[in-house]
This record gives structure tokens, sequence and C-alpha cells, in this order.
């Protein structure tokens, strides 16, 4: 059984105030003693905390309502006092045996009780500041991704084909020809002297893909989003250039991401503003994967089994790694990471196979940072093939090829200058022996 707090309060929280509930444990028994509601304004919250410590009560236990628990957490939490912050499903009331009191009063004796499944993760300061920035620049992007489909419908309305020509409407050639449409008020200009001269089509097929009618309205549309996207641009810019300035703390972090397949600065950055850099606090690294959401979930009655489709996890953090291993299965300095992809597609598909890569890359992350250690990949070369019946021939042929002395029961060496020379794991030269019977 887990020891009772002899004294904690229970928060719930809400836009404009907060219920608080401080409870004791005294004689066997858990007594509520104080009930009251405070402000949300910053001068109710100290007067909040004081009347915490003028009944000495230093545990509190916050519900996590939306954003209006982090002013609470920031300004009751410090050295004096132990703030956990708990999801509300974990404390939520049966339908029709709730209220604001009796949800305070049901936090503080599930949190007195240490019967709250598990607290929600607050990482430090510094991690939340750079959060901030990048989910910002995450909504930028998205409002910028917009941007471009409205530019995109402009196009197919007015008739001009330039998706058909470039495999980046938004690249140099195409950016220059939407300005120039804009400019002159429609498409009657020679689109060569706007070509780079990487792209591949021809200027015919330009010319033709811009025979198209751009009516009034469709140009003012065009004009308000390009000057919009050049604004979002500078913004994007800009958040990650304060990104970056407010990582420098976690250089050695960020060098030890930058070294795994398909991750780069801006997708560290990203990953340490949702994980932060201390892995004790996840417990192993199926809880982290768990938190993260790329594990099936248990769902499982009377025996029968119904969707075990990944979890919800981090909504944030998801969307980021599944790009990293786009990425991480088109580099050619890792090729163990490609294998795997296209082992697993073709008996389980593209997606289960982006959502391995993904895992597998997040499981890399966990131990980098656990250990401190650069990415090292582990491409399965050096085992032997599981599958089928090998011959004694094949066998001998495959462990010399990979640097081994092949022994037989009489001490007869087979070969006795290996091929490849294989080495300890501290570094040094070594020759393992096979032994053959």
């Amino acid at each position: 059984m887990a020891s009772m707090k002899e004294c904690c309060c229970g928060v719930d929280v809400h836009k404009s105030f907060i219920i608080a509930v401080i409870a004791k444990f005294k004689d066997k028994e858990v007594t509520f003693t104080k009930y009251k509601r405070f402000s949300t304004f910053t001068s109710g919250l100290r007067e909040f905390k004081e009347w915490l410590r003028s009944h000495n009560c230093y545990d509190v236990c916050v519900e996590s309502t939306g954003k209006y628990y982090i002013p609470v957490y920031r300004i009751i939490a410090d050295e004096e006092f132990h703030v956990d912050v708990v999801h509300p499903k974990y404390v939520k009331a049966p339908r029709g045996k709730k209220n604001d009191k009796r949800d305070a009063k049901r936090i503080a004796d599930m949190y007195m009780r240490d019967h709250i499944a598990e607290y929600s993760i607050i990482p430090p300061a510094e991690i939340q500041a750079i959060r901030d920035l990048t989910r910002y620049r995450r909504k930028t992007v998205n409002t910028m991704t917009a941007e471009k489909n409205r530019m995109l419908n402009c196009l197919t309305v007015s008739c001009i084909k330039l998706d058909e020509v470039l495999s980046d409407v938004f690249g140099k050639t195409g950016q220059a020809i939407i300005e120039q449409i804009i400019e002159r008020n429609g498409c009657d200009f020679d689109p060569k002297p706007y070509m780079d001269r990487r792209v591949k089509a021809p200027v015919e097929d330009f010319r033709r893909a811009l025979d198209g009618n751009v009516t009034p309205s469709t140009l003012i549309n065009m004009k308000i989003i390009q000057e919009r996207l050049g604004s979002l641009g500078k913004q994007k810019a800009e958040l990650e250039s304060n990104m970056e300035s407010l990582s420098k703390d976690f250089s050695r972090q960020l060098e030890i991401l930058d070294s795994a397949p398909g991750i780069d600065t801006i997708s560290a950055i990203s990953i340490i503003s949702e994980i932060g850099v201390d892995m004790g606090v996840f417990g192993s690294v199926k809880k982290f994967l768990s938190w993260v959401g790329l594990v099936p979930q248990n769902n499982e009655s009377a025996g029968k089994k119904k969707s075990t489709r990944i979890g919800k996890g981090n909504n944030w953090l998801k969307p980021v790694i599944v790009q990293c291993a786009y990425s991480a299965i088109r580099d050619k300095k890792h090729p163990e990471m490609r294998a795997k992809y296209l082992a697993i597609k073709k008996r389980r598909g593209h997606g289960k196979a982006i959502v391995a890569i993904a895992k597998r890359l997040m499981s890399a992350v966990y131990y980098m940072l656990l250990r401190d250690e650069e990415y090292s990949p582990r491409s399965g070369i050096d085992s032997a093939p599981r599958r089928g019946y090998l011959k004694l021939d094949s066998l001998i042929a495959y462990y010399q090829a990979k640097g081994y002395k092949i022994v037989a029961d009489d001490g007869e060496i087979l070969q006795a200058e290996p091929s490849l020379s294989a080495q300890t794991p501290d570094g040094n030269a070594a020759e393992p022996t096979v032994e053959v019977a």
C-alpha cells in the first residue's frame, strides 16, 4: 500500500477562478478541512499561495484544464511547494455526481492516497520557452500550406497548368511566373526569361500551361495570397532564428540528435522542446514510445480484439518524427533504414512501415539522450542468415567473409589469414574463431 500524504491540496481550475480543497490524514482517516475559491488574477493566485503556506500545505495537485492551469503552476511551483499536474481523464467524476467543489475534493483524495495513474510531465522553463516558439512555427508552416493551396486553386480555376510542368509551383521558377502574372494582370508574356536553367520541361510546354484566363477577382486574391506568403516566410525565418538562439544551452543534445538519420537542426530543436533532455522522467523506452503515440493500443473485450491502431500521443511531436522518418528512408548514408522500411512495406504496407521507422528513430533518440552518445546504426549485416538450410561449406564461407578463422575439431586452421579484421569492444584488433564440428 502506498504511503499516505499528511496534508495536500486538490485544485479544480477554471478560466476565471479556482476551487481549492485541503485534505489532511489523521488517525487513519482523511478529512477535508478547508474549501476556498480564488480568482485567477495574479493577485488571487498569490493569495492562494499564502493561504497554502498558512495551513502548512506544500503538496498541491492541479487539474490540467486547457491553458488555464499554466499560470497557476508557474506562480505556485517553486523550491518550497511541490506541484503535480494531472490530466482530467484520470480524475474525472461520474456523471450526475459532479460539481466544482466535489471535483477539487476528488482530486485531493486521490492525490493523498496516490491513486492517480500518472502525472503530466512538466519540462523546465528553458524547454517551455523553446516549445512556445516551435509550436508557433508549426502553426505558421500550416498557415503557409493553406495559403499555397489557395494559390493553387486560383491557378486551377484560371486554367493555368504550372503544376503540370513544374515539380514545385512555389520554387524559383514558379514564384517568378506567378509574380509576373500578378504584375501584368494576366498571362500575356513569354515565360522563357523567368525559367531556371534546371527546369527540364521545354518552353513550349510552359507557353501552353500559361494559356489561361485570369479574372480581376482572381488577380486580387492572388496578390493578397502572395503578400501573405512573403510575410509568413519572414515570420518563419525569425522564429527559427530565435529557436536556435534559445537552444544554445542544449548544443550537446542537438549535436547528438543531428547524428541520427533524417533529423536536421530544426527537427532536433522541435524534438528537444517536446521531450526535454532528461529521459529519466519517462521510466523506460516503452513508456516513452507510448507517450509519443507510436505503439499499438490494447482494445479487447469478450475475447474480441478491436482496432489496435497507434494511440493519439503527442500531436505536436508525432508529425515531426514522421517527417524525419520520410527523410531517413532516403538517406543514403544509412541504408539500414530503407532496408527496414522496404522489408515491412512488403508485408504490412507503406503506412505501417513509416510508423515503424518513426518508432525506430524515437527509440534511438531515447537511448542517445539517455546515454549521451551519438547515433550508431545496427544494420544486422553481421548476423548469420536465419532462414533456410545452410550447408557447412556455405557457413564456413560466410564466416570467412566476416574475418573469422575457421577451426576444425582437430585444431586445423582452415583459413590462416582472415579477409577482414575483426575488432574487440575496446577497438583493438582481434582474431575471433569459430569451431567447426
